[in-house]
């Protein structure tokens, strides 16, 4: 991050002293530390909020991607239940298998001559 050796210290601590003086120097110290914490905290909670963010748009992506499966699959079971030549396979077998039946019903409600 930043590459800050014991010389450069040496001389930011050397500065500090001179320009807060001696009697105000730890308090300054201090409230820098508070600031820092605070900065960092910040940066650790938006890190926190971008990664839960990935997380979350994975998982949408996920989602997204099981129901366009779901959606292939339905189109594909409608397609192969509504196809048209077994359609009129099934009317005609349908057809077929009422009219027996209705003919012996309509033969058994004419009166007898």
């Amino acid at each position: 991050m930043l590459d800050i050796g014991f010389a450069e210290l040496l001389v930011v601590s050397a500065v500090a002293l001179f320009v807060v003086g001696p009697d105000r120097l730890p308090s300054a110290i201090r409230a820098i530390s508070l600031w820092l914490g605070r900065v960092r905290r910040g940066f650790e909670e938006i890190k926190a909020d971008v990664s839960r963010e990935l997380h979350n748009e994975e998982v949408m992506q996920a989602l997204r991607e099981s129901r366009d499966e779901v959606q292939d699959l339905t189109d594909v079971s409608s397609a192969l239940s509504l196809d048209p030549v077994s359609n009129e396979n099934a009317d005609a077998a349908t057809d077929t298998l009422e009219s027996p039946a209705i003919n012996s019903q309509a033969d058994s409600e004419k009166p007898a001559p």
